[in-house]
């Protein structure tokens, strides 16, 4: 057991024991009613969500400026109120056709920092991703390449 978990065991443990009231009835006072206390811990927590991306357009190695497509929203964060979190991911990824015989290098870059920790105000925190493809691959079939990659989030608190 880590030593938060043993803290708040060590503490609910303390908080039902601390309150307890007790009371009684008799055949002259045929009623009564006696105070319950609830005590409820509550967690940071979040959802991560992506989309996947397509990038428009067709891949022409011998285009000056590649293939570039921005995703917008394609990250989201969804958290409690309070919570710490910090996301990370690659920053190229392969992509290869159905049979792997050949590939492409595409470029990540993401609006949130590598590794940079946030603190949610209880909503959804959205990020775009921009994927690029640059010119130069010369040794690619005309085909549909595909690639994926994770995005990670760290919860801190």
């Amino acid at each position: 057991m880590n030593t938060k978990a043993a803290l708040l065991s060590a503490l609910m443990t303390l908080l039902s024991t601390a309150h307890a009231a007790t009371g009684s009835v008799t055949p002259t006072t045929t009623s009564n009613s006696i105070p319950v206390q609830v005590t409820v811990v509550a967690g940071a927590g979040c959802t991560l969500s992506t989309t996947d991306i397509t990038v428009s357009g067709t891949y022409l190695a011998s285009d000056p400026s590649g293939l570039t497509q921005t995703a917008t929203n394609a990250v989201s964060v969804l958290c409690t109120n309070g919570a710490q979190y910090q996301l990370s991911a690659p920053s190229s990824i392969p992509l290869y056709n159905t049979a792997g015989t050949s590939g492409l290098t595409a470029n990540l870059t993401y609006t949130f920092t590598n590794g940079s920790t946030v603190t949610s105000a209880g909503g959804t925190d959205s990020y775009n991703i921009t994927v690029t493809v640059p010119s130069g691959q010369t040794n690619v079939l005309p085909e549909t390449h595909t690639g994926s990659t994770y995005v990670s989030i760290t919860l801190m608190n």
